[in-house]
């Protein structure tokens, strides 16, 4: 599978795997910034942990965020990473040994046993790719980056072998929901996400080469177009929830 090939150029933006020589700390503040309940609680509400943990691991081998896994948007007018998409599948390896941290605290063990494994046991048993994450600078949405960063992640993906893609997104994110649609992906199942307090309600995505047709998402009456800006529909969630981000 060509993978290693993956690079398109889309004016000042390129779309390409990640580099061991890429910006570690721009990349951790887009992985941090992917979920409003998980890495806060990981790291407690500490963005700084979260790079001083992940630094080093992003250029592990094995590890679920090494930056092998890590497909990036650049903007090469301001040398900045500015989205980000994490995606694991069965031929890359996920054979970290995270028992170390598993026994330095209960946040690192639930996160690691609730979230990580899950994700791992995902790629594994998937006939595709698994995506974990997927962000854009906030001061970048709205441009339409983060449906070209997917859009072509998916395209070259497809053209390397693989035919199937999954990942989920709070169940009430109209605008991923719309995103995801727009791109081929159909909602397969409500579940229960990440939580330690109270359930997160999430949908689960599928693609599958050539089975859907946005047009038929289009024509619902809740479709509002495709925006990857999701922010404002993540923090009327949490509110309705009585949480805080």
């Amino acid at each position: 599978m060509e993978k290693e090939l993956y690079e398109v150029n889309l004016g000042n933006i390129v779309c390409r795997r990640a580099k061991a020589t890429d910006n570690i700390d721009e990349i951790v503040e887009l992985i941090y910034q992917t979920d409003p309940y998980l890495y806060p609680y990981w790291f407690e509400n500490d963005i700084e942990r979260a790079k001083e943990f992940l630094r080093e691991k992003i250029l592990t081998k094995g590890f679920i965020f090494n930056y092998e896994n890590l497909y990036i948007a650049y903007d090469k007018v301001k040398n900045k990473i500015v989205g980000l998409i994490v995606a694991i599948d069965p031929t890359v390896d996920l054979n970290y040994d995270y028992t170390k941290y598993i026994n330095e605290n209960e946040r690192n063990k639930y996160i690691i046993e609730r979230y990580i494994y899950d994700c791992i046991h995902e790629a594994k048993i998937a006939d595709g790719m698994y995506i974990m994450n997927c962000a854009v600078l906030e001061e970048y949405r709205g441009q339409g980056i983060g449906k070209k960063l997917l859009g072509h992640f998916i395209g070259n993906m497809e053209k390397a072998g693989f035919n199937s893609f999954k990942l989920d997104c709070l169940l009430h994110n109209l605008r991923a929901k719309n995103l995801y649609h727009s791109l081929g992906f159909k909602e397969m199942e409500e579940t229960q996400g990440f939580t330690w307090e109270m359930p997160v309600e999430l949908v689960v995505f599928v693609r599958h080469k050539g089975e859907y047709l946005q047009e038929e998402f289009q024509k619902q009456e809740n479709y509002k177009g495709v925006d990857e800006n999701t922010n404002e529909y993540v923090e009327e969630y949490i509110e309705s929830m009585g949480r805080n981000r």
